[in-house]
């Protein structure tokens, strides 16, 4: 395993899952300074009609073989290659040295793999039954190993994801000649077959795409409001009076209605307070103290009448309940950021100028405006684990106007809630925030008299409690895994 690296691919995740597809180079055989190069042998004709190739391969007889061999390295080679039915050339760069070879029933892939690490050497198809062994070592490789262009497609991505993906083939399989065409969403990368083969396995690992999910969203706004007004309201001014001498003034006043009443009823005849209270009763006599509202103290002579007309007494209550339901569903990739916005767009003057060098007859004031978000703001960063729970990174932001003006800006009152929660996939999270919450007290009645024993309800109270909760349940759902395993393929880099 010495002679060649091996680079193991763990989980990764892009935002694009195109399709890969391959466009060889022509059907060509050059000699150039580094020797032969390969481009292409084998051509076809695509599914557009255009010719394109085939990379050279050899057809072995694939039949098992076991083989228990002591010898030196080009004998060894030319014996395992040969029992699978290939004319061998070996380099003069593979030197004699003894080796000792054993292995049973292996098909000529793993009988191949098995004798190049064995014997240090790499192999060179010249035709699908000739192949040239050579010596593994950089200048060799860049001397016999045939080349090949490969041309990877991935529509939608922009430029710079394309330059990550020429990246990856620089750095990581050491390829150099690499021509990108942004406006063709397309690399054609020039190298080995094997090298192609690899960066092909990487790109599809790359671009298996990320985990999708469902973010489930309900909002529930509940607005509770609750005033009552009880107690007593005492008038700002009251009458107080000598019920006997009051009774005897109304009756004298009304003499020719006492008169007439009597004449109806003689047994009336004396009784000063009855015949006052027929008088009322019966709507002849209106306008006095006794037509309203009256308490009365004391008795005889002293009996004293208090006017309660200013008086009253509240016994209320108002209570009510309202609630509004909303329900969003949001398609996310993992670790991608989704937003959420309910509420209203506010502008905010920020400036204004006037152009003082017009000639015009109209140099009106021009204003500028910066709109800010009112209301629920929620971002949601989902992350699948691997444990197969689901963290949710939840940022909520509350805005509204504050009441106030600062050089006629509005102040913006702000509240905000930032956390990572985790939670198994189907189960739910609930935020609660209270929006807005105020409470009022009015008191109306005599400074002091409250405060007495005994006369804590002649004082009139009204409250008033206006609440307004938001509540927000997210439950996530998964709809694609990306990965299913907890790391890529092992893949075995040629040596450069």
């Amino acid at each position: 395993m010495n002679s060649k690296r091996k680079i193991c691919m763990a989980l990764c995740v892009v935002t694009f899952a195109p399709r890969i597809c391959t466009q060889p180079a022509p059907n060509s055989l050059t000699v150039s300074a580094r020797g032969i190069s390969i481009s292409e042998i084998g051509a076809e004709r695509n599914m557009n009609g255009h010719e394109t190739a085939e990379p050279l391969a050899l057809t072995p007889q694939d039949f098992p073989h076991s083989f228990h061999l002591r010898t030196d390295k080009r004998s060894l080679i030319s014996q395992v290659l040969g029992a699978y039915g290939l004319r061998t050339s070996v380099d003069q760069s593979v030197n004699a040295e003894s080796i000792r070879f054993d292995t049973d029933e292996v098909g000529f892939a793993d009988a191949a793999e098995l004798l190049a690490l064995a014997t240090h050497t790499f192999f060179v198809p010249l035709d699908p039954k000739s192949v040239i062994v050579v010596s593994d070592d950089k200048n060799d490789r860049n001397k016999f190993e045939h080349e090949v262009l490969k041309t990877f497609y991935f529509p939608g991505l922009g430029s710079k994801e394309l330059t990550d993906m020429a990246n990856i083939a620089r750095n990581v399989m050491g390829i150099q000649q690499i021509a990108t065409q942004p406006m063709k969403s397309t690399l054609t990368i020039r190298g080995t077959v094997s090298e192609l083969d690899i960066l092909d396995q990487i790109y599809a690992e790359l671009l298996g795409g990320r985990s999708a999910l469902q973010l489930e969203v309900r909002l529930y706004e509940i607005d509770k409001t609750k005033a009552t007004n009880i107690g007593v309201v005492l008038p700002s001014s009251t009458a107080v009076f000598n019920v006997p001498s009051e009774v005897s003034n109304i009756l004298k006043n009304n003499a020719s209605l006492v008169d007439q009443l009597l004449k109806e009823d003689p047994s009336l005849a004396g009784n000063y307070e009855a015949i006052l209270a027929a008088l009322i009763a019966s709507g002849l006599l209106s306008g006095t103290v006794f037509n309203n509202p009256f308490a009365v103290f004391g008795s005889g002579l002293t009996e004293t009448g208090l006017d309660l007309s200013g008086v009253s007494v509240n016994m209320l209550l108002n209570s009510s309940d309202a609630r509004s339901f909303s329900q969003q569903i949001l398609r996310v990739l993992d670790q991608e950021e989704a937003t959420i916005r309910s509420g209203q767009r506010y502008p905010i003057m920020t400036a204004s100028y006037s152009n003082l060098t017009s000639k015009s007859s109209s140099k009106g004031t021009i204003p500028q405006f910066q709109y800010e978000d009112l209301g629920l703001t929620l971002k949601v960063t989902p992350h699948v684990e691997m444990s197969g729970e689901v963290s949710l990174n939840l940022e909520m932001k509350v805005s509204s106007l504050a009441g106030v003006n600062l050089n006629n800006i509005p102040v913006l009152a702000n509240r905000q809630y930032s956390g990572v929660i985790s939670l198994r996939l189907g189960d739910s999270a609930l935020l609660v925030s209270d929006l807005s919450q105020q409470e009022s007290r009015n008191i109306t009645g005599v400074p002091g008299l409250s405060d007495l024993p005994g006369l804590s309800q002649t004082a009139n109270r009204q409250d008033t409690k206006d609440i307004m909760e938001l509540a927000i349940m997210i439950t996530p759902h998964l709809v694609r895994t990306a990965h299913q395993g907890t790391e890529g393929p092992t893949l075995l880099l040629p040596r450069r």
